[in-house]
């Protein structure tokens, strides 16, 4: 009877073993899949995706192959969805990398295809953001295969906000009594929007509230003697100016405007 056993142990971890190394019981994240890039190309990925929301991207500036940083003149679909050899032979057990928030790819995977090319300028301190430090997914915004929705408008900017993440603060955001509600004309320079405060790829910056709120000498002497003393240690000091302004455009409690103070005096202590 022992040997009978040893017999079968050994056939059921050759078993094991054997079913291991097939290809359609690999991982389907990225970095599991085979780092190998099949020679077919798009042709052959749109013999299977042929669906409008797929090809929409041959409209898009993602598909000039005349620009040579654009995924269509380097691995065309693979630039984005990674090497996809295993996927084409198995498409039905190894996935090639999917975008969104439901999809099994981690975000990580996901928007470091994306920087891989567009780690630059707005978006080089991404990983400092909101969004980035949040794992949001960059096709919670950007529809790459949706020319309309590649770059988004200040309408699916605000339907965007408000339909996911944001919704109470959009409600708030939208009152008039707010002294930066959205839509408020900015003197000559269009209306307030969510993204004309808040930058979407990098951290919270004074840059844009200096952009209509200059501190030049003349601005400061109109001011209160408390305002313009807070101000001058602010800008002295580099500090944001969302530490002691909050509830500009969003619900003012109380409890907001108490750590306002407690910000202002101990920015005076710092």
């Amino acid at each position: 009877m022992f040997a009978v056993a040893l017999v079968q142990r050994a056939r059921w971890s050759s078993l094991i073993f054997w079913l291991s190394t097939m290809p359609w019981l690999v991982a389907t994240d990225a970095g599991a899949q085979s780092h190998q890039y099949s020679e077919e190309g798009a042709v052959t990925c749109i013999g299977c995706h042929d669906t409008p929301y797929v090809t929409g991207i041959l409209d898009t500036a993602h598909a000039k192959v005349s620009n040579p940083r654009t995924p269509a003149a380097q691995k065309e679909c693979q630039s984005c969805h990674g090497p996809s050899a295993t996927h084409m032979k198995f498409p039905m057990q190894v996935a090639s990398v999917h975008f969104g928030s439901e999809c099994e790819h981690k975000p990580e995977v996901q928007n470091q295809l994306c920087l891989e090319c567009h780690e630059d300028g707005t978006r080089k301190d991404w990983r400092a953001s909101a969004h980035g430090y949040e794992r949001i997914v960059c096709s919670s915004c950007h529809s790459m295969h949706d020319p309309s929705k590649i770059v988004p408008t200040r309408a699916s900017i605000e339907q965007a906000c408000a339909g996911s993440c944001h919704e109470k603060i959009m409600g708030a955001a939208n009152a008039s009594e707010f002294t930066h509600s959205l839509g408020r004309d900015l003197g000559g320079k269009g209306e307030l929007t969510c993204a004309g405060c808040h930058n979407p790829h990098g951290p919270l910056s004074s840059k844009r509230c200096l952009d209509c709120h200059v501190q030049t000498p003349e601005v400061l002497a109109k001011e209160t003697p408390k305002a313009r003393r807070y101000h001058e240690v602010a800008l002295a000091k580099g500090t944001e100016c969302i530490r002691c302004h909050k509830g500009i455009s969003h619900p003012i409690r109380q409890l907001i405007l108490e750590q306002s103070e407690r910000e202002m005096r101990s920015l005076l202590a710092d």
